[in-house]
């Protein structure tokens, strides 16, 4: 019973994203058939959510049955009806580029078929943990599960959560974060009729599932079929990386948008022609947006770094000819519009109710002072302990390699990108009260956690040039 209602609990929002990424695409498809069912596993559940937030703080709906339903069917509806009527359902049936199957030796291929399954078999033992195993992480069962049990059984969004001894966590805590994840475990108990853990909490496998399958197709547009899987099995080999994806926290929930948002950003800096740069700059808007209502590191890091990159790709383009002035005013008007129009109404929701834009803290007020344990701590984390195996001193390396091709576009929008975010975490942690978080290795280990699937990617993708020179590519 619990599949099946984590089956039908997962098929409409899914659809829902798909229909809205083909009427995005339907002037220049851009997405694979498969690859963008993996997007729309990311994106379409979030966008659920953020309508039937709307619902809810309008007073529109409860969050029951059908609070949750009628929101879903009508926009779905609607986006059915518009995708008729532009023809944006023919895009389902565009083909992609792809790189070309290279030749592999006999010892590489059987290397990557032994790493897939030895992956796989760890992806297996740690999804029957998650859904076995009762929720007793901290963020899991104060924040993420209890929120969501707090609006399954009040069915209606609550800012203050109890946390015991008749003590009230007050609204500027855990409900500064978006309700996202909350929403969704709330969806799947009123579907199901009473709160599962095992239910709720097998909610995480998807975001893992969806991430994997898009770091795959991203790797598909250099590598063959077998390099990208092993790719995909080096990101799955990250000891964090797993941990974190295989229990009911939201930061690989992040860090699949948040890798989505950057592909946008990635394939817009890499597009050549006006029509696919137009549909990319609209997946940009449209990831950043939904960005907005994962988790608060989004709107204070990510997104800000994200729109500044669009910025400065656009730019770039006009200075070099590649559009003119008035495509660039369009494309970055029609982008930063769609951002507003997805990411104002949590934004503006903090701000009526004074909900904290920081790490559950806000980030106004914070006294500034340098913490000096935090560098060696900083610098123990990466090196001493295997959360990240070779990745910190791999990803640099491969920069050095490199040389000026890793800062040159598209590569270097992925290279500042990370370094930007990197060097933000590090300072934030640095010279912040959130020090503690960096020395006790919680909340700077997640802030990386969320950027390793972008760099992984980076290294892969370096690594290709600087053994091929250049990639090939076919129909697929």
């Amino acid at each position: 019973m619990n599949l099946l209602t984590f089956l039908l609990a997962l098929a409409l929002p899914t659809l829902l994203g798909w229909v809205l990424l083909l009427i995005l695409e339907k002037n220049h498809p851009v997405l694979g058939r498969t690859e963008r069912m993996f997007w729309a596993l990311i994106l379409g559940p979030t966008l659920f959510t953020l309508i039937v937030f709307l619902s809810q703080v309008l007073g529109l709906t409860k969050l029951n049955l059908f609070g949750f339903l009628i929101p879903l069917l009508l926009v779905l509806s609607l986006l059915l009806f518009v995708a008729q009527r532009t023809h944006a359902l023919q895009v389902r049936h565009a083909k992609i580029f792809y790189a070309q199957s290279a030749p592999l030796s006999r010892f590489l291929v059987c290397l990557i078929l032994l790493l897939s399954v030895w992956a796989g078999m760890k992806v297996l033992a740690g999804t029957y943990d998650l859904i076995s195993v009762p929720t007793s992480w901290d963020d899991s069962f104060n924040n993420w599960n209890m929120r969501g049990k707090m609006f399954f059984f009040h069915q209606k969004l609550v800012l203050e959560i109890p946390i015991g001894n008749g003590l009230v966590q007050p609204s500027d805590g855990v409900s500064s974060y978006p309700p996202s994840v909350p929403l969704l475990k709330t969806w799947l108990s009123v579907l199901r009729g009473s709160w599962q853990e095992p239910l709720i909490n097998g909610l995480h496998i998807i975001w893992l599932v969806g991430l994997i399958g898009s770091f795959y197709f991203a790797l598909r547009r250099r590598l063959s079929p077998l390099l990208s899987l092993g790719g995909v099995c080096l990101l799955i080999s990250l000891p964090l990386f797993l941990i974190q994806a295989m229990n009911p926290y939201a930061d690989i929930f992040l860090a699949a948008h948040l890798f989505l948002a950057m592909m946008c950003v990635y394939r817009s800096a890499q597009a050549q022609e006006l029509p696919e740069l137009s549909t990319w700059m609209k997946l940009s808007g449209f990831a950043i947006g939904i960005l907005l209502f994962t988790k608060n590191e989004a709107s204070v890091l990510y997104a800000p770094l994200l729109l500044f990159l669009l910025i400065f790709i656009m730019l770039s383009k006009k200075k070099n000819n590649s559009i003119d002035a008035e495509s660039v005013r369009k494309l970055l008007g029609t982008s930063f519009l769609i951002v507003a129009c997805i990411g104002a109404p949590w934004i503006l929701f903090k701000w009526f109710h004074g909900l904290s834009f920081g790490n559950a803290k806000s980030v106004s007020g914070m006294h500034i002072a340098f913490h000096p344990a935090v560098p060696g701590a900083i610098w123990y984390h990466l090196s001493h302990e295997p959360n990240w195996l070779l990745l910190p001193f791999v990803l640099p390396l491969t920069l050095l390699l490199s040389g000026k091709r890793a800062f040159r576009l598209p590569e270097g929008v992925l290279t500042v990108f990370l370094f930007a975010a990197i060097t933000a975490q590090f300072l934030i942690f640095t010279f912040t009260p959130l020090a503690t978080e960096a020395i006790m290795q919680t909340g700077l280990s997640r802030g990386l956690l969320h950027i390793a699937p972008i760099a992984m990617l980076l290294v892969m993708v370096l690594a290709e040039s600087l053994l091929n020179g250049k990639h090939r590519e076919c129909y697929c």
